[in-house]
Order: C-alpha cells, then structure tokens, then sequence
C-alpha cells in the first residue's frame, strides 16, 4: 500500500510537531509515530526550555553558557542562531497556548535556574514541561485537516531514488503497520526524521521504549553522515529505587537549592567543582559515579527536604508525588539518585535548516546534529533546539529554498555501513536487546576505554552478521527493526569513541585522560559503493 503526501513527519515529539504545526496551512502531512503519539522523550522533558526572557539576561551570557558547557565542541555559528530565536521559540509556544507556570505576583513567566546557567532562564509547567508542551501542541493536530496521524508505524528504511550515486534523493519511507503486520510505502518530496534519541541502549535510561536510534540508523543507511555520537549525556540525578522504573528528577531540584550527599549525609560537590550542585551535567554525573565507587553502593543521595513543603509541591509536583507512590516523602527524606542514559549530543549532520547530506531529507530534535551541543548539553536547550530548527524546516519546505548540504569536515572518517571497522569474531553469546544494552553500559558509560569499546565493537560485528542472516522483508518485526537500528548506532558511537584520542565533555576514557588542544568534531561517513 502505498500514501502519498507532501511531507512525512517520522515521530511525535516537539522536532516533528514544530514541523507539522508551522506547515499545516498549505501542505499535506503524515506523522508516523512507532506508538501512541503521547510517547516521546519530548514528553517526559520536566525542566523547561532555555531562552533569553528576563531583560536583564542577555543573548551573549546564554551563548557563552552553551559555549562552556559544551566544552570548546560547539559549533559558535549554530549556538547564536539557535539562542538569538530563543525569544521567538516561547512567543511561539503561547501563541499555542502552552500554559506555562508564571510569577504569582507579577504573573510573568517563571524562569529557573538550571546546572551551568549563570542567570535563571529556563520557562517550564512545573516539572512536567515537556508534557505540558506536548500535550498541548498533540491536541491542536486534529484541528488541521492537513495533518494526518498514523500510530503504531515503525519506520524500517528510507525510499531513494539514485542510490549510491551523487544525484540521491530521498523519496519516502517504508514502515511496519504494526497492528497488520504489512509494510506500506509513504512518499513524499519532503521527508522529516525526528525519532528522538539512543537511550535503549543502555540498561538504565530516562528515555521511552520508543528510543532505539531509528531515525540515525536510517540516514546513516541512507548515506548520511554523522558527527559525536560518542558524547551521550547521562542524567546526573535518576531516581534509584528498588521498586522502582528509572525516573528522571530535573536539574531544577539542584537549580533551586538541590544538594547532592553520600549516605553519611556530607556534600561531595565541592570537592569536584567550584560551582558545585550547578555544574555541568558531565561533570556532576562524574563525581556521582566516583562516589557510587567509593561506597561500593548503587546510589548517592539528593536532598531537598531543608525546602519548606509547599514550595516542593508547588514547584516540583510531579517529583513528589511519583516519589511518594513509591513509599518516600520528598520533603522529609532525600532522594536516592544514580546516573542515567539520558541524551546524545551527536546525531545526523544538518544545516541551519535541518537538511542533511540526501536531498529531501531532513532532520530534527535529538536525531540531529546541529553543532549547537558539542561535547555536553546544556540544560534545557533541547526543547529550545526543537522548536528553532523544526520552524527552520517548515519555513525552508514552504519557501522552496535551494538544498544546501551541511559543511565538509576534512577529518571525516569513511566506514563500512555495515560492518564497520572492527574484526568480526564469532562470539557465542546470542543477540538480544538485553544483552545489547548490558554492553553498551559496560564498554560505552560515563567512563570507557579503548579495549573495552573494540571487544564491544567486535561483539556488535557478530551480532550484525547475525541479525542479517536470518532478517527477510516479509517476515519482518518490531524487533528486527529496533534490533538492527540499535546495532548500527551503537556500532557508530563506538567508532566515534575510537577515533577521539582525548578525554573532552561527555567523553572520557581512561586511555587518553587529557583534552586535546583542538576541539574537532568526529565525523563519520559510510563508504558507499
């Protein structure tokens, strides 16, 4: 069965609805959503979206925050952009009728303070923007007759015209009905990746089950390239309950006078940054581990409890109350915090306006890879990256603009798309998605090492060769799906994690503990034959 429309949305979080909103008047759309549209890390998002609103704020401090924190890996370019239309970002969200938590007294936005930001600047709904944001947004799809929704659709590969030549183009995707178990056509002059992120691959992450790395595995298959995929950010603060799922709790609890202590109940922060529970989040997601190693435990704690009750439940309610299903009071315990598989600051190289090495298509949201990262994300800049590059590509589509390929790097590296670089040896243990993630969180978490990440590597050879030996088109799942793009992006943050020979952000490996003079981006190509 074939569909045919003028832009193809692949995912439903903040990228692809930036995307659809901005281009619904006169362009027909499909958004193809893996699950329930409500399922996207946009979703689960509680801090809130950086941007310039205080008049006392000013662009330059919000960009040389970026600049730091992203550890010399930014791209300056993309980082101005991208804040200088910070402004328009949330004129654009209340124009959409976000509700955004506001000041009691003066009824302006309420803006917080997050890690690394040196003035309060990130508007957030309480704690659970990111829902807040989307719902809102999702709600407003059905009043568009130009958009159209198809949940439960797993996009497998993307459809080109020319392959393997110059002149490629993409034309439409390829995706798994998954409640008839057919394979239906979607074609479009337009195509729009915004899967959302990597976390699956690892065995602790605040990341929905939808986060398997799809839209980066399709590029990269496609002919794209990539760039960082070895800097994955973890949450610093994940709640760790034995009875528990793994549970984000926002960099807002640490912005608003959050501390971090060991089971003895003493402050470590300091001792590992002079900014202390407001550093980085690479850097505070380190001191966390090292402690975590030192008390031979699986948690740290983070306390909030000297914050009177009802500011707790005011600012952080969703926090205290999941917290208080699972048997702990907030305001008068601290929380048990660990680590977490979180974001990854590397995705699909684009351009200002999204659009990658194939024309046609583009890319959004955390499948990206705009330079506005680098080596460590920014707190709340994400949702801020959505909404800027998602209108960048509507206005891009609507305007007919000429595609432009994103800039060449001279330190490109060309791999085998399929499989890689590293020797394959037969292994015995079997593929599955579990044993997937034990070793990326083994060989590929907050700190690595260049063994580690060849056997790793090596191992995910084997399970390619495989995958690929019993996978036909008719027969297949969900789980060859997920399984396939789950191989092929950690196979590209492992190369990217061989190729940088220093320790930088969010990357750091014992072999090389030094940053390097040069911050150069890693970029990888697939060698197409």
């Amino acid at each position: 069965m074939n569909h045919h429309f003028d832009c193809i949305i692949i995912g439903s979080g903040l990228a692809g609805l930036s995307v659809a909103l901005s281009l619904a008047e006169n362009q027909r759309i499909a958004i193809l959503s893996k699950d329930v549209l409500i399922n996207t890390a946009s979703d689960k998002a509680q801090g809130g979206i950086a941007a310039v609103w205080d008049p006392f704020d000013s662009f330059e401090r919000h960009i040389n925050d970026t600049l730091v924190a992203g550890a010399g890996l930014c791209d300056r370019e993309a980082v101005t952009h991208i804040i200088e239309n910070s402004p328009d970002a949330i004129r654009w969200l209340l124009s959409h009728s976000v509700d955004f938590t506001r000041d009691a007294t003066s009824q302006q936005l309420h803006l917080t303070l997050e890690g690394g930001h040196s003035h309060r600047r990130v508007a957030h709904a309480a704690d659970k923007t990111g829902h807040v944001i989307t719902h809102t947004l999702q709600s407003l799809l059905d009043s568009h007759p130009n958009i159209h929704v198809f949940e439960h659709y797993a996009s497998c590969e993307l459809l080109l015209n020319n392959a393997r030549t110059e002149n490629v183009e993409c034309q439409g995707v390829s995706a798994l009905n998954l409640q008839s178990g057919k394979m239906e056509s979607f074609i479009a002059p337009h195509i729009v990746l915004a899967t959302g992120g990597i976390g699956q691959l690892f065995t602790h992450t605040t990341n929905p089950v939808v986060a398997t790395g799809d839209g980066i595995a399709m590029a990269w298959r496609a002919g794209c390239r990539v760039a960082n995929m070895e800097f994955i950010q973890f949450h610093p603060t994940a709640l760790t309950l034995s009875n528990a799922p793994t549970f984000l709790i926002s960099e807002a609890v640490r912005g608003e006078g959050g501390l971090l202590r060991r089971p003895d109940g003493s402050r470590f922060m300091p001792d590992y940054d002079s900014r202390a529970e407001l550093a980085p989040r690479d850097i505070v997601a380190r001191a966390i581990e090292a402690e975590i190693k030192k008390s031979g435990g699986n948690h740290v704690l983070l306390d909030i409890s000297h914050m009177p009750k009802q500011e707790i439940m005011h600012h952080f309610p969703m926090i205290y109350e999941t917290c208080l299903s699972y048997g702990l009071d907030i305001s008068t315990r601290p929380i048990p915090v660990a680590p977490a598989a979180h974001y990854t600051c590397g995705g699909v190289l684009v351009n200002q306006n999204g659009q990658t090495d194939i024309k046609g298509l583009y890319c959004a949201g955390e499948t990206a890879y705009t330079g506005l990262h680098g080596a460590n994300r920014l707190a709340s800049n994400s949702l801020l990256e959505c909404i800027v590059t998602g209108r960048n590509i509507a206005r891009n589509i609507a305007a007919h603009l000429p595609w432009e390929t994103p800039t060449t790097y001279d330190n490109t590296v060309c791999i085998n798309p399929v499989t890689g670089n590293g020797k394959q040896s037969a292994q015995d243990s079997a593929l599955d998605a579990n044993r997937l993630r034990q070793l990326m969180s083994q060989c590929f978490g907050i700190v690595r090492n260049h063994a580690g990440m060849q056997a790793a590597l090596q191992q995910l050879n084997a399970w390619k060769a495989q995958l690929h030996s019993g996978t036909s088109l008719q027969a297949i799942s969900l789980n060859q799906i997920e399984l396939g793009s789950m191989l092929d992006v950690a196979s590209l943050m492992l190369q990217c994690g061989l190729a940088r020979k220093e320790s930088r952000g969010l990357h750091y490996t014992t072999d090389y503990p030094d940053t390097a003079k040069a911050a150069i981006p890693t970029v990888l190509a697939p060698l197409l034959s």
